[in-house]
């Protein structure tokens, strides 16, 4: 895909971990890339960026290391209220890089390939992977104090090309086990599967310590086969919610989505009529329209990308966007920007803009500066929600709100040329990672 949406979150330079919930900033994060290669059309190779967004009055200084040898430490800074995309170079710091390691039963390989990335302030942070055809998906990097000890994988339910799952670790003799593989790495180091007749969504994932999880397809397709990377770094079971909002994406009247459960005899439902029952270990694609998505364990929820069809010039295609649940939307003030890499047969890229809150809080957002009419709002059946959600340019829109008791959620995406990207911002997750507090801060020197 040939952009992203970047989500800035102004909130004090200072703050205390003194709540369950807090914003999806930080100081430290550790994450990685699974190889996004693509070599069928030219021109070939992989863009790999870490996007830090600074919502700070003063500069921000960024230390970025890993261990794989080729790397080279990266010390920058970031000027305040700014984003600074980060070449992430060699391309081959990918997990499994160039051809991932297929056999028939999949088994984990361990590399050197883990990223961390360190700041003085407190930033947000997003990894950006894009084949230079614009195939390419991005995603929240998780701040390493909200990491967790469990994850369900969510990949593609039709691929031509490997089903992926990445966990980095944040501290040495890290045990995880995926699936029913268990490995012991330290940190920084990666343990990846990667399957193409196994799917891969449904997989638990567990350590002994709090670890990033990282998981999506090299190139899945979407209802009209469009081929396009799909990557989400997944949220920690501790943070799942049994309560969420299903909008469709711009010109889709239903939408499909991917929901997985670590419960057994989870029943979820939409509008109130029951669209699945699951196990633990079980995922099911679905398609809905505007609804409430509600279930009695709890979930997680991924939106999936599609092309909208003939009728609206093949725009959109496949990509994964990671929903919050309504109990984690935020009052965080949010600052984004859609960014345009490489467009894709000619077409320019189109963004859009979702806003998610309840009814008392529609007139209290401002977007840009100014009061959206709370007529422009519109309503999720059967529910105390409602949404806006426009087309918009690929320059920077604020959306905030002076009101203490406004609860909202973001979304930005992006179409293109039978491809897509976008991804939510604006919401809390639990702390799930105290020992991330403690740690020693990046001393930068520039």
């Amino acid at each position: 895909m040939a952009a992203r949406a970047l989500c800035f979150l102004l909130v004090p330079a200072i703050f205390v971990y003194a709540v369950s919930n807090v914003p999806t900033i930080g100081n430290d994060f550790v994450f990685t890339f699974f190889n996004a290669y693509v070599n069928t059309t030219p021109p070939y190779g992989v863009l790999l960026l870490a996007l830090v967004s600074n919502n700070n009055n003063g500069t921000a200084n960024i230390v970025v290391t890993s261990p794989y040898p080729s790397f080279k430490t990266i010390r920058v800074s970031v000027a305040p209220h700014s984003v600074l995309k980060i070449p992430i170079t060699p391309e081959s710091i990918q997990d499994q890089y160039p051809h991932p390691n297929i056999t028939f039963h999949p088994h984990i390989v361990v590399e050197d390939k883990g990223i961390r990335l360190q700041s003085d302030l407190p930033v947000a942070v997003y990894a950006h992977a894009e084949n230079f055809d614009g195939r390419s998906d991005s995603f929240l990097v998780i701040p390493a104090v909200q990491l967790g000890m469990q994850y369900v994988a969510v990949t593609s339910t039709l691929a031509l090309f490997p089903d992926m799952i990445a966990v980095v670790a944040y501290q040495d003799n890290t045990q995880i086990t995926i699936g029913t593989q268990t490995v012991t790495i330290n940190a920084l180091q990666v343990a990846s599967v990667a399957s193409l007749l196994f799917k891969l969504s449904g997989t638990p994932i567990s350590g002994n310590k709090p670890f990033g999880a990282i998981s999506g397809c090299t190139c899945g397709l979407d209802v009209a086969l469009a081929c396009d990377y799909e990557a989400v770094m997944l949220l920690p079971v501790g943070a799942w919610g049994t309560q969420f909002t299903a909008i469709p994406f711009m010109y889709l009247s239903k939408n499909y989505y991917q929901v997985v459960t670590n419960t057994n005899n989870t029943i979820v439902s939409a509008g109130g009529t029951i669209v699945a029952k699951l196990n633990q270990g079980e995922y099911r694609r679905i398609q809905i329209g505007t609804t409430m998505v509600t279930s009695n364990h709890p979930i997680l929820l991924i939106q999936m990308g599609e092309d909208t069809g003939v009728e609206n010039n093949e725009k959109g295609g496949s990509f994964f966007v990671q929903l919050p649940s309504t109990e984690k939307m935020s009052n965080t003030s949010v600052l984004f920007q859609p960014t345009g890499f490489f467009e894709s047969y000619g077409m320019p890229l189109f963004f859009f803009l979702r806003i998610v809150t309840n009814l008392a809080s529609a007139g209290t957002i401002q977007l840009d500066g100014a009061t959206i009419n709370a007529l422009q709002f519109k309503h999720v059946p059967n529910s105390n929600f409602y949404y806006y959600e426009t087309a918009t340019s690929n320059t920077t829109h604020s959306v905030t709100t002076s009101n203490p008791g406004t609860q909202y959620s973001v979304m930005s995406y992006t179409y293109g040329s039978v491809a897509g990207c976008g991804f939510t911002c604006a919401f809390n997750l639990p702390v799930g990672n105290p020992i991330a507090l403690t740690s020693a801060q990046a001393t930068i020197q520039l």
